[in-house]
């Protein structure tokens, strides 16, 4: 069993518009909702691959029926903290592809509220195999909440991946999980230097190692990824002609991975089905939900090479 934290759950509206020029009134082409949150996305995914999956995040008495129906049928089991609402994120989906994503904060969690979450992630934490933490933090909860379960839960047997950014990655990293997943802009900031390539992106690759975790990975976009082990450093790609919506790629890269882990393959694998996983979300206008039948035909396409060896 894999346990996500994505505690920062979201109603995710895709607006399609022709144009988004700033100032003016726009008029969509359609508007359709989802569930979402990083968490919320890896945990699908997971499941897409057929993985026994739990996800403890927020839901809000409104959209709970809709929450728990989606994620059913998907194979996910989803555990919700009742807030008084979840909050809504949007993507603005122009005709040229360009994708714009206006994000809620989330709402203010109290301290009864707050322990209650943290409390059930745990107990469910606990009975895993595998933990992963993905995404902001709602206000209430502290920039240490990651590294203080990375400590608890490293102690107690589970591995846990962590996919954040800000201050929360940075003290996370602290704690050594076996994978962290930032993206450019967000290793950048870890490593305090710019990443402007696959040898920058390897680098800091190393330095991650350098601090405690086992397979530090760095994902670059169109560029592939970037992941390291003690041993040496692959960059993994897969081209996807004629990509619709990314926003989220990261976030089923990090699922394959926990798969793969879960499953005991080695980075080789784990980087492979990732970034399958990865280039299969940008195949749909849903974010964050890579398909079983994608990933499988993608795969065999996905290059992997070594990079170094130390």
């Amino acid at each position: 069993m894999i346990t996500v934290a994505g505690f920062n759950t979201s109603i995710d509206k895709l607006i399609e518009l022709d144009a988004l020029r700033p100032g003016q009134v726009h008029r969509t082409r359609a508007v359709r909702p989802f569930p979402g949150g990083k968490g919320l996305h890896v945990a699908q995914t997971i499941a897409a691959l057929g993985e026994p999956v739990r996800l403890v995040g927020l839901i809000d008495a409104a959209h709970r029926t809709w929450f728990e129906q989606v994620l059913r049928e998907r194979g996910v089991e989803f555990h919700g903290i009742e807030v008084d609402m979840v909050r809504t994120c949007l993507a603005l989906h122009e005709a040229n592809g360009r994708v714009t994503e206006v994000l809620e904060p989330g709402p203010q969690l109290d301290a009864d509220t707050r322990a209650e979450l943290l409390e059930t992630f745990h107990r469910h934490a606990l009975q895993s195999q595998l933990v992963v933490l993905s995404g902001s933090l709602p206000p209430g909860c502290g920039d240490s909440t990651y590294a203080e379960l990375v400590h608890e839960l490293t102690r107690s047997g589970p591995r846990c991946l962590v996919d954040g950014s800000g201050e929360p990655i940075r003290r996370a990293l602290a704690a050594r999980p076996f994978l962290i997943k930032p993206n450019r802009d967000e290793a950048s900031e870890l490593i305090g230097a710019s990443i402007d390539g696959l040898s920058a992106a390897a680098h800091a690759t190393r330095m991650l190692s350098e601090e405690g975790v086992e397979w530090p990975v760095v994902s670059l976009g169109a560029q592939g990824v970037v992941a390291a082990d003690h041993d040496r450093v692959l960059h993994g790609h897969v081209v996807v002609p004629n990509p619709i919506n990314a926003v989220g790629s990261g976030d089923c890269l990090v699922a394959g991975m926990a798969v793969a882990i879960a499953r005991g393959d080695r980075l080789e694998s784990a980087l492979r089905l990732g970034v399958a996983c990865g280039a299969a979300n940008v195949m749909s206008n849903e974010t964050g939900w890579a398909r079983r039948g994608d990933v499988e035909a993608l795969l065999p396409r996905v290059n992997v090479t070594v990079m170094r060896s130390w």
